[in-house]
């Protein structure tokens, strides 16, 4: 740095001593002036590093910046628009639509921005704070950095906070959004209006058709007019024609792919594989359910394209494709699910009549909601009297009430009461019936009757609400068991266990047990994805969602105050209704990873007892949680409460509180195993279940015996097989002093080896054991490989022993008869085991052996 001037000078003075040219140095100017020139040269580029690093602006950061005031115009809009009153559902839609875009970018911008800042921080952390005063101090270099790394933090840090300012207010107008919804969504549920008893309302609506038909009559002559504005008459012809011309083409296609699926052979003959049968309803569900709105929105799309169609006639197509789409997927589905005509790839297991039955009446209620969809979309164009349109709505809640109650008039003749015509055998022959549908004539009955409840106190709309989503959800339950069944098909059948298992299982390079778990893994998800789908449809159709339900349901109950909180009954009704399910979904988790996961794994019976075990509690006690928190209620305070009331009752649950802990350790740890052979407290069997507060073992003569979990843990209990199930038998003989004694060993030895359940290693052994008044004792010692079979075995080789003995001439002097737990002689000379305990399990070990 200190050389930098002074080449700088000689070359200065260099071109001051030269003759003058153009541009160059005047000869007048003093040496001073040109070394202050060349300071301020060296000063700029001592200070270069900084200003670049000032000016070193990230692409994200730019980007951020250049997007914010665009995006706080439109968040300014947006607030503005919420101000006003009268505002529909659809202007909140519109309004939420405008504003999600803007909280996407802003959330992508921040999450963008928060790791640079992070970046540079920890930077400016690295380099240190500013030394004091009385430092010594430090390297330009070093405090340059220092300053331009906490320039640029701090540019960065104000950019970030008026991008987080400006989410939180759309995070708030969003909130704002949806309030409003479900206000209006909950007010207008509510209205109430006229009673379907109410002379007044039917002859309102009468009254006011032939306003409403001379509102169709010039909103005609006022499409014929604007249409010729547009185009001439041929022209019109032509765009008729061709929207014929796209509605045949479409129908031809659809019964083109639609006359493969619907062969005759599928009327009759055996059923057909699951897969092939699912696949097919879902095919034909398909292509049903695509044809018709196709056609619809091409047809629409056309006069669009040719701009026939002015604004109200635009909006009534619109209600017209609505209905069209709702008839044709409902229908669709119902196809698919049911197959009316075609049993063979009925994926839903009704009878023909049943099926045929819920299908024609679940058709005949779509009917009704698309002709009331094209009605009201009708009346809110041409601005209707408020009668007719309630009358319009009443109407269709009656018609569907009514289909409803037709229906499970049939479905109850078609399913009988058990009393049927005798046949010919003289027994009754009960009429087709499914245990499926038996549960929902209940709720359908008290459905219906809280629709005419509804109706006849003026709550129209709430009426046609329940009415409405009471036939979606019978579709949605069809299609969900059709999607149920084709995953069911697919990963369970063809992929886990199907014929070609074993050469996918090969292919992808696992093992067929581990393709089997990933397969109804995969489909367990699935299955939960298609259950959330149908609920979330069902619930959020017709522009509602589960927000607007409860928000419903909680502007309609009472409630009271506990504190601060404020705790109404829809919210005790909603969490106990989340408990309810939550546990019901807890334990089905549970007996599904016991039955279908865990039983695939490597594991042993006794860890997939604790998995399942520790599964179903934590779930428990995660729904618990969550349904308390429905209520509002904080866990902290909670744990405070239970905490001073375990003071006083520790007393009175410390036994509950130490077979629980004590559970705990045997799930975890576990030093005793389902499936084990267990002796404790006198009870010997074998281990059933393990819970967190008592074992349940089964004994030998089949008695359920409970024991405390905290017995097992403090007390002394024998296990015989936690590490093996190998067992060993005894069998003592004694025989007259004049017998050979080697004889004798190489016939028992020989009883041990002939036996198919005595192991080889180690070998059966002999030994002479003492010399008794009359008789020499010997002990024949062998192990088997499972200890519960050792009283068939022990068995066994007495009767084989006596067979040979005698076959040798050998003697077995008599003995009287005296057991003693301790290892007494019998009549044979056998000493009392463990499996003298076990005579009531003599016939089980015998025909298991």
């Amino acid at each position: 740095m200190l050389h930098r001037p002074i080449v700088t000078d000689i070359a200065i003075g260099e071109r001051l001593s030269t003759p003058r040219r153009r541009g160059a140095i005047p000869a007048f100017v003093h040496p001073v002036l040109a070394q202050l020139v060349v300071l301020a040269v060296a000063a700029l580029l001592a200070f270069a590093p900084a200003g670049a690093a000032w000016a070193q602006t990230s692409p994200e950061q730019q980007a951020v910046q250049e997007k914010l005031e665009g995006q706080r115009a439109v968040v300014d809009s947006v607030e503005a628009a919420l101000g006003r009153e009268g505002l529909r559902s659809v202007d909140l839609d519109e309004l939420r639509n405008r504003l999600d875009p803007v909280r996407g970018t802003l959330s992508e911008g921040i999450a963008a921005l928060d790791p640079l800042l992070a970046n540079l921080n920890h930077r400016v952390k690295e380099i240190g704070a500013k030394p004091a005063a009385d430092a010594p101090p430090e390297e330009p270099s070093i405090t340059r950095e220092r300053e331009a790394l906490t320039a640029r933090a701090s540019e960065l840090d104000a950019v970030l906070k008026q991008a987080r300012l400006l989410k939180v207010r759309a995070d708030q107008l969003s909130d704002s959004i949806t309030s409003r919804r479900r206000a209006l969504f909950t007010d207008t549920l509510l209205a109430r209006s006229y009673s379907v008893l109410d002379p007044t309302l039917w002859l309102q609506a009468a009254a006011a058709l032939p306003v409403e038909l001379r509102g169709v009559h010039y909103l005609l002559n006022d499409w014929t007019a604007y249409a010729n504005g547009r185009m001439s008459a041929w022209g019109q012809a032509g765009v008729a024609l061709g929207a014929l011309a796209i509605s045949i083409l479409v129908i031809m296609v659809q019964r083109m792919f639609a006359r493969p699926l619907h062969r005759t052979d599928l009327r009759e003959g055996e059923p057909l594989p699951r897969l092939k049968a699912c696949g097919l309803s879902a095919l034909v569900a398909l292509l049903r359910m695509v044809a018709a709105p196709a056609a619809a929105f091409a047809v629409v799309a056309l006069f669009n394209a040719f701009d026939l169609l002015p604004d109200r006639v635009n909006e009534i197509a619109q209600g017209v494709l609505l209905a069209i789409t709702v008839v044709a997927v409902g229908r669709g589905l119902l196809d698919g699910a049911l197959a009316p005509g075609e049993p063979r790839r009925r994926a839903v297991p009704l009878s023909e009549e049943m099926a045929g039955l819920i299908y024609g009446n679940a058709a005949t209620g779509l009917w009704i909601i698309a002709a009331a969809t094209v009605l009201s979309t009708l009346h809110r164009a041409l601005v209707a009297p408020v009668p007719l349109t309630v009358a319009t709505s009443a109407a269709m809640s009656l018609g569907l009430m009514l289909v409803a109650w037709r229906a499970m008039r049939a479905l109850n003749a078609e399913m009988g009461d058990g009393d049927g015509e005798a046949g010919e055998d003289g027994k009754a022959e009960a009429k087709p019936s499914s245990s499926t549908l038996q549960w929902i004539k209940l709720p359908f009955w008290v459905l219906n009757v809280i629709i005419a409840a509804a109706l006849i106190g003026g709550y129209v709309s709430f009426a046609g609400f329940l009415s409405s989503r009471a036939l979606v959800a019978v579709v949605m339950a069809g299609a969900l068991y059709l999607v149920v069944a084709l995953i069911n098909a697919f990963f369970i059948d063809a992929v886990a266990s199907g014929p070609r298992a074993r050469h996918l299982a090969k292919t992808i390079g696992v093992r067929p047990a581990s393709l089997e778990l990933l397969a109804i893994l995969v489909a367990g998800v699935l299955k939960a994805v298609a259950v959330v789908v149908m609920l979330v449809l069902v619930v959020g159709t017709f522009g509602t969602s589960t927000a607007d339900l409860r928000d419903l349901v909680s502007r309609i109950t009472f409630g009271f105050t506990i504190g601060t909180s404020t705790i109404t009954i829809g919210d005790v009704l909603s969490a106990v209704l989340f408990l309810a399910i939550g546990i019901v979904i807890a334990r089905a988790v549970q007996r599904w990873f016991a039955v279908a996961i865990l039983p695939k794994t490597a594991f042993d019976p006794g860890l997939q007892n604790s998995i399942a075990t520790i599964i179903g509690y934590i779930g428990s006690i995660a729904v618990i949680a969550m349904a308390m928190g429905q209520l509002g209620l904080n866990l902290e305070n909670i744990a405070l409460v239970a905490g001073a009331l375990s003071v006083g009752i520790g007393f009175g649950l410390q036994s509950i509180v130490s077979n629980f802990v004590s559970g705990l350790i045997l799930l975890a740890e576990r030093p005793i195993r389902v499936g084990d052979t267990i002796s404790v407290k006198g009870e010997e069997g074998y281990v059933r279940r393990i819970s967190v507060r008592a074992t349940e073992i089964e004994t030998f003569d089949r008695a359920a015996v409970l024991i405390p979990n905290s017995d097992l843990i403090t007390g002394m209990v024998k296990n015989f097989t936690h590490a093996n199930t190998t067992g060993r038998v005894i069998v003592a003989v004694n025989v007259a002093y004049d017998a050979d004694a080697d004889e004798v060993r190489d016939i028992l030895i020989g009883c041990a080896c002939d036996h198919p359940q005595v192991l080889q290693s180690p070998p059966p052994r002999v030994f002479l054991m003492a010399f008794g008044d009359s008789y020499l004792k010997f002990e024949l010692r062998c192990v088997v490989a499972n200890v519960d079979y050792a009283l068939t075995v022990k068995s066994d080789l007495h009767f084989a022993v006596l067979d040979r003995l005698k076959a040798a001439k050998i003697g077995i002097p008599y003995t009287p008869w005296s057991v003693y737990r301790g290892g007494g002689i019998g009549p044979t000379g056998v000493p009392d085991t463990r499996d003298d305990a076990k005579d009531a399990d003599d016939t089980k070990g015998a025909d298991d052996a």
